[in-house]
This record gives structure tokens, sequence and C-alpha cells, in this order.
């Protein structure tokens, strides 16, 4: 402790003293501490500390689960400061921070894990919380499920098949005890969902949606487009049919499936409730992720049809053999020569008209006068005119991020899905916002806002004459689809309810696929979705929450 005699010679030794350390090594951090200064003795106590300044490092890692499989959006931050960041897709990230310091990792629905920072590639494996997993909300509270006493099946979004264009389609065979059928290969048509069964004769079968805590009407159409019987019934607002959710942006799905149910969302929930959690924005750095998906759709088996040939021969044996009972219920001895009759002669004999004549044959596949067959100038296989192989397109792209108070995700979606069937299409624009943000430590607040627009190309279908799908198993395949020109036929002579002067019985249908393109069914829709809500929590174990939305 050195003595001094007045107080300035103390402060000039101290800024010499500081000037000498600066010197020597510009890298420390020069912290000097002034005690107790004795007023009595004219003596200054001082300590001088020497803080190691480590520098900054440029950490990064990978974090998988315990399958070895990447994390995406798993949150990376410093722990007791503000810096975050999230995982990509492959479950790399990267920050900049001190040396040896602590790095806290944690995900929904794993343990979260502490690790010191380093240099060094860091590969991090997430244990699943096991707890948390088995946790689920239903209604108005949160419950483990080994204490639920009604029935109800989970599914996340790893275990959903999102190569399918719709919901519906990606819960197949993902749900025990649930029914989910295909009501046809359009690509516009949604599967039908059964939960409970059919509970009503006229009433709608299919459950009630509840997506990120808002009911959506159940459907109340019958329509083939929502699973139904019915022709003409289609409600674009029914999520099942994928019109209404992106299965990209579905975090969980949980289907309610006994009666208890009913208790929490009324009559609406008779015939089951599906639970949709929609993905929800993290906190930590920015982030981008694209997706793109290019799959191939073709007709799985086609009919066994006759061909050309084969029809001429049965055609040509049946109008004959038809002829000959006729005339011989009429007592007319039979000769073979009466095979060689013409059509003029047969309908004499026959006593039938040329409007309605059952024994007259296509002069294009009958040789009369040598009761020899014609081979057929076309063979057409209407299934391979009709049906085609399609490429199906789906972009998904989303922006997510924020921090602690505030959090966002933003997604888009379009899918451009041709139809198996000539001329059928569906394609879908979808776009979603959800915001969480915490206003207190007691309140917070959500918003999800969805846009949708849809343009289906559709065809009728039902009787075989006015829907291409059954006229192309009843079409004649000696008729031809194009015009010598490559033109599309409109409607052959010899397909129609009389040719040459005689009708031959055929029924009276169009070409099958000028009924797929030029009978424009197109159905286009756009719905917009919002709602909101509040939560205030009251005390620990109680908590009020407000909805709204339209």
């Amino acid at each position: 402790k050195p003595k001094f005699k007045t107080r300035m010679q103390q402060k000039k030794l101290l800024c010499n003293l500081t000037k000498k350390l600066s010197v020597i090594s510009q890298a420390l951090c020069i912290f000097l501490a002034v005690c107790i200064v004795s007023t009595k003795t004219n003596t200054i106590n001082a300590a001088i500390y020497y803080p190691i300044n480590l520098g900054s490092i440029k950490v990064s890692g990978t974090v998988t689960d315990e399958n070895n499989r990447p994390l995406l959006g798993v949150s990376i931050s410093v722990k007791n400061t503000k810096k975050v960041t999230v995982t990509d897709a492959k479950g790399h990230f990267t920050l900049e921070t001190n040396e040896s310091a602590i790095l806290v990792i944690s995900s929904i629905g794993y343990l979260s894990q502490e690790v010191v920072a380093s240099s060094n590639n860091l590969l991090i494996k997430l244990k699943e919380d096991v707890k948390q997993l088995e946790e689920v909300t239903i209604g108005y509270q949160r419950l483990r499920k080994s204490d639920l006493t009604g029935s109800i099946s989970s599914v996340k979004a790893s275990e959903l098949n999102l190569s399918s264009s719709t919901l519906s389609q990606a819960l197949v065979g993902k749900v025990a005890g649930v029914q989910v059928a295909q009501v046809s290969g359009a690509p516009y048509s949604g599967a039908k969902i059964r939960v409970r069964g059919i509970g009503s004769i006229n009433a709608s079968s299919e459950p009630l949606y509840v997506i990120d805590g808002y009911a959506i009407g159940g459907n109340t159409s019958q329509g083939q487009g929502n699973g139904g019987n019915a022709t003409n019934g289609y409600n674009p607002a029914t999520a099942g049919n994928d019109i209404f959710i992106n299965p990209e942006d579905i975090e969980s799905v949980e289907i309610l499936k006994d009666a208890a149910s009913a208790a929490i969302y009324g009559s609406r929930a008779s015939a089951g409730v599906v639970l949709i959690t929609t993905k929800r924005g993290k906190a930590g750095k920015g982030s981008f992720a694209y997706d793109y998906q290019l799959s191939s759709q073709q007709l799985a088996n086609k009919v066994k049809m006759l061909d050309a040939t084969q029809f001429a021969d049965l055609f040509i044996d049946g109008r004959n053999n038809n002829y000959k009972d006729i005339l011989i219920s009429k007592g007319i001895t039979w000769n073979d020569t009466y095979f060689s009759d013409d059509n003029a002669t047969r309908i004499v004999k026959a006593g039938q008209t040329a409007t309605g004549c059952s024994v007259c044959i296509l002069k294009d596949l009958y040789d009369f006068p040598t009761q020899t067959k014609i081979q057929p100038k076309y063979n057409t296989d209407w299934q391979d005119v009709l049906y085609q192989s399609a490429l199906v397109q789906r972009h998904n792209l989303a922006f997510s991020g924020g921090n602690e108070s505030t959090r966002y995700l933003i997604s888009g979606g379009y899918l451009d899905q041709p139809g198996i069937l000539n001329s059928t299409y569906q394609r879908r624009i979808n776009l979603r916002a959800n915001i969480d943000a915490e206003v207190s430590k007691k309140m917070k607040v959500s918003s999800s806002i969805f846009v949708t627009n849809n343009v289906n190309r559709e065809v009728q279908e039902g009787r075989f004459n006015q829907g291409p799908i059954l006229g192309a198993l009843v079409y004649m395949p000696i008729f031809p689809a194009y015009n010598t020109d490559g033109s599309l036929i409109l409607a052959d002579k010899g397909a129609g309810a009389q040719t040459d002067g005689y009708a031959y019985s055929f029924q009276g249908i169009e070409n099958p696929l000028a009924l797929a393109q030029r009978v424009n069914i197109t159905r286009k829709g756009t719905r917009a979705t919002y709602n909101a809500n509040a939560t205030y929590q009251i005390n620990k174990d109680l908590s009020a929450k407000f909805n709204i939305g339209g």
C-alpha cells in the first residue's frame, strides 16, 4: 500500500498506471476498482482486475431426433441473452456468440438441452418429451391421454401423407376406427370421413371440424363432392374436401370418436369431431422454407372390353340369330340363305320398322351376299382416348420467426392437379397468416387469416349418355374419335338413332371425348376466413379465453 502526501499525487500515479497497462496489452480489458480511501492516514487501497475477453466465435451444428432424423424449427438460444436462431430443413444452424457460452436447444415435444458453445461442429440429439406428447387439448383443458375417459386418436404432421392433395386422403390408414373412403378419382373430389358411422338418412354424417379452436360447420350437403350420393350437392366450405385447408399447414390432428364430444361442441359433434391444429411461428431468427412436390397419377386398372373385331363378330352373330328366332317364331321355315337378306328385306319379314330395327346390320361390317364379316376400319379403345397420365405439381413456401413476445407464420401454397380424365383439373391457391403475441405476463392474443381460391374443371357423372366415364364403356370401338383432319368428331352417324335410313337400336350417345372437352363445367370459388382469440390467465389453474371469427 503506497503512501502519498497529497491527493494530486494519487491521481497522477493512477493515470500513469492505466496508460502503462494499456500499452502492455490492448486485448485485455482493465477494470480498476478504487476501494476505501483513508482520510486519516491519506492512504488508498486499490485493486486491479484483468478480465479476459474470449472473443466471438461462429458456432454451427446439426440437431436430430433419436433416430438421426433432422429436426426443422428447433430453437437455439444463448442463455441469458436475446440471441436466437432456428434450424433449417436439414437440422443445421449457425450462430455467433462468445466462446464457452451456454446454448439452450428447445423444441415442442422434445426435452430441452444445454450445451457449451464450441468452434467444433456440434451434433445434438433431442429426446422426446413423453409427458408432453401424452397431453392433448380437449375442449377447454389439457389432459394426459391416460386420464381420458373418451375415445380419441391423434396424428402428428410427420405421420401424415403430405404427398396427398387433400387432408382426408392424408389421413387414409392413419386413424384406427375411422373410415376414410375416396368418393371418386376426380381431382376436385374429396374423400368421405366417417367417425361414428351413418347416424341419419337425411342429415349429413360428416364430422365437425375445429381448426385452431374455431369450429367450422360440418358438411350439410350430401353431394358427391362432399362424400354423398347426390349429383347436385357440393359444399366448398367443407375442410375434408381440401378446399378449406392445406395439408402442409397442419401441425397435428386429433379425432374425437365418442359421444362425449357432444358435451363440449353440442349437437354438431354428433358425428364426431376432427380437431386440427395449424403450424405457428416460433421465436428466433426469421426463416424461409420452400417445398416442391411432383407426382404422377394414372388409371390403376382398365375395364376389359371387346376390341373392334370382337365387337363386330358379336354384333353380326347377335343380329343374325335374332333374325332367325323371329322368323321361326312366325312359323317361317328357316333357311340359312336368309342370312343374305339385306336390311330392307329383314324389316319386312321380321315385321319391324326402320326406326326400330333389331335385326339390321351395319353395311360397313357385313357383306350380305357372301354372309361374311367386313374388317372394321377403326379400332378405338375409348379408355385410352379418355384417360391420361397426369403430372401433379405443388409449391409451398413459408416465412416464420419472431421473438419471445411476438411470433408469426405466413404460408402460401399452389396446387396444379390435372385429372386422369381428359380436360379435368383442380387449381388452388392457399394463403395463411398466423400471429401470436404476449401483451403481458397474463394476457396472450393470437389471430389467423386464411384465403383460398379454387378453380375446378369438372365433367358430368351419372348416366352413360350424359357423362364420358360410363360412355367410354358403352360406346362402340368401331367408331373413331377424330376426323381424318385431326379434328374432334362431335357425332358419328353410325352411333346415332338412324343411319342410312335405318336405326340399329344403338344407344344415342355422343363421342365420350367430346362430352369431356366440349361440355364446359367450371366451378370457381374464393373463400376467406379469420379468427382471433385472447387468453387471460386469472390464476395458475384458471384462464379465460375469448374467440371471434367468421
